[in-house]
């Protein structure tokens, strides 16, 4: 495994993420990986003014919505979304604001359902394609290893137990 520097000095060596001394740490390179295709996704979906997260958010609310008939609670889509309620919550604010998503009372409880509003589908549609343009250029990058990798990640996801209500600030 290797990682190439992004500054110029040549003769600083980055060391590998080995703790221990013994093998590359997962956590690093997982998030390092995170952060490459984050940065490739928001500058392609940019033109429309949402990050990634915001693109993801909305557009899991309205497949959520398609597939069940209804909006889905905050509990639902936290979970679609794998996040916690209250990382989801604070993310909603300023998507909520911005009229991209609205959260109403479910009749049922306390429980709030979301929903993706006539704004927030349209900003979501005229992404479908720059989010394409991205993952096929993440396909060219990655050659014959992108299903290979996508196959890693969905079993590590499945793998590790879920955060338990901890999460790191900005996960969404």
């Amino acid at each position: 495994m290797s990682r190439s520097p992004q500054f110029s000095d040549e003769t600083f060596v980055l060391p590998p993420p080995m703790p221990d001394g013994t093998e590359f740490c997962l956590c690093f390179q997982l998030r390092a990986a995170a952060r490459r295709a984050s940065a490739l996704y928001a500058e392609r979906l940019s033109p429309i003014g949402l990050g990634l997260p915001q693109y993801s958010l909305v557009g899991m609310a309205w497949a959520c919505e398609k597939q069940n008939g209804r909006p889905p609670s905050i509990t639902e889509l936290a979970a679609a979304l794998d996040l916690d309620r209250t990382t989801l919550s604070r993310n909603l604010k300023p998507m909520i604001a911005a009229g991209l998503v609205e959260v109403s009372p479910s009749g049922h409880g306390r429980a709030k359902l979301v929903r993706a509003t006539r704004e927030g589908r349209a900003a979501y549609r005229a992404g479908v394609a720059l989010w394409r343009a991205a993952q096929d250029q993440a396909h060219a990058a990655l050659g014959g290893q992108f299903a290979p990798l996508m196959q890693a990640l969905d079993t590590t996801i499945a793998g590790l137990p879920a955060a338990a209500g901890r999460t790191i600030a900005n996960d969404l």
